[in-house]
């Protein structure tokens, strides 16, 4: 899969919050609440850890200082905003927009806002998301903690709060597609919003599904034109391969066809690779037959079988290909030329080689019928030249086990 990069350390406001501390009182109504006083925030924390029936009203005031506090006390306040009242709610609400510089990108906050998006009102998502556009919303896409709750808004957001919010996001596409953070904001865009169109056509409604596909055009328009640089990026190919899986049929294909223009190149690039492997999943028939003969023609199967990232394209027709293709390629791995000047055969020369010997594993796990029987065949009469290479080894153990399998169902003679 896409090496997923970590994270950069956090922000200093984020690794030294203000931390008020806190002393436990006695409520008029016997309900166990805590005063700021002498920097004791422990006292606080062990109170919302141990108290099972604490709220959010036991801690108003301090509702901030414990939401940023640690992981613990993060989710207790999501916990609130799942199971709290209404009540409990907007005075979670009215803390977190009193406080939201604090909140928005910090370590924990940030959760704070994600649990009021998630389990807050339509009225009260309103409210967050106007003062969300107080911020620097492209900022926000942008860091690495911001960008969460931004896309727990395009997830939470009623179709037309997720349109008014994407609007800011016109002519910032290619930065946040190179970005280790805004990447993730236009996948979730992608997502969102064709699932949104989708819906609107299986609904009968071809005209709002148009509409909404509309709102997302900017974005297909930058990934068509830039397809090849994308697709080879560490993070545009993740956003590439979100369009081929969840764009409208229209969208789809014209990435798709973008990218088939320049597929050769992707098949063995680091990044690209997948971007590919995703076409073979979701392509149509004519992209995914353009992919095989790319991986077939002229003897190009033993070539990319034994390279590190081709290989992984192999791989995925003989996982997710249609059955023509799968035997295309069985096909191709069982071609024996031995008996000519210079000639091999391929799945044998494949089985010793450090890399493609993992494809023709995979080739016996999904071979069938007579390319199954053959292909075992092929490689039981080499034994002896396979035994000596060490990557063979794994081929090999699968032809025993095989073995092994047909003579304990083979009946004994008496």
């Amino acid at each position: 899969q896409v090496h997923y990069p970590l994270y950069p350390i956090l922000p200093p406001d984020a690794q030294n919050p203000r931390r008020p501390n806190y002393k436990k009182v006695k409520h008029p109504l016997e309900l166990n609440v805590f005063q700021v006083e002498n920097g004791n925030l422990g006292s606080a924390l062990n109170f919302v850890h141990r108290n099972s029936k604490a709220t959010l009203f036991d801690i108003n005031g301090i509702i901030p200082d414990i939401a940023r506090a640690d992981e613990g006390a993060t989710r207790f306040i999501q916990k609130r905003l799942k199971l709290g009242t209404i009540e409990e709610k907007r005075l979670g609400l009215t803390t977190a927009l009193a406080s939201i510089d604090e909140l928005v990108c910090d370590h924990y906050g940030n959760f704070m806002l994600q649990g009021l998006f998630e389990f807050g009102t339509a009225e009260m998502k309103e409210e967050l998301m106007d003062a969300i556009y107080g911020q620097d919303v492209v900022a926000l896409c942008l860091h690495m903690h911001g960008c969460r709750v931004i896309q727990k808004a395009i997830r939470c957001l009623e179709q037309e709060d997720v349109c008014k919010l994407i609007t800011e996001f016109h002519d910032k596409v290619l930065t946040f597609i190179h970005d280790p953070n805004g990447n993730h904001v236009i996948q979730r865009c992608i997502q969102v919003m064709s699932s949104f169109a989708k819906s609107a056509a299986n609904s009968g409604d071809p005209d709002l599904a148009s509409s909404l596909s509309d709102q997302t055009q900017f974005i297909i328009d930058d990934i068509v034109a830039n397809i090849e640089t994308l697709s080879t990026h560490r993070y545009g190919c993740r956003v590439v391969q979100r369009a081929i899986e969840h764009c409208v049929d229209q969208q789809k294909n014209d990435v798709l066809d973008s990218m088939i223009s320049c597929h050769k190149k992707l098949v063995m690039h680091q990044y690209g690779n997948y971007v590919v492997q995703q076409v073979v999943v979701c392509g149509s028939e004519a992209h995914k037959a353009a992919i095989l003969k790319t991986l077939t023609e002229n003897g190009a199967l033993l070539t990319l079988s034994k390279h590190k990232y081709a290989s992984n394209v192999v791989e995925s027709v003989l996982m997710h290909g249609e059955s023509q293709h799968k035997e295309k390629i069985l096909e191709e791995m069982l071609k024996d030329t031995r008996g000519e000047v210079g000639g091999y055969c391929c799945v044998i020369e494949l089985s010793k080689h450090p890399i493609a010997n993992y494809v023709v594993n995979k080739a016996i796990e999904v071979s069938e019928g007579d390319q199954r029987e053959k292909m075992f065949e092929v490689i039981s009469l080499s034994r002896q030249e396979l035994s000596k290479s060490p990557y063979a080894k794994y081929v090999l153990q699968k032809i025993a086990k095989r073995d092994k399998s047909k003579s304990e169902c083979e009946p004994t003679s008496n």
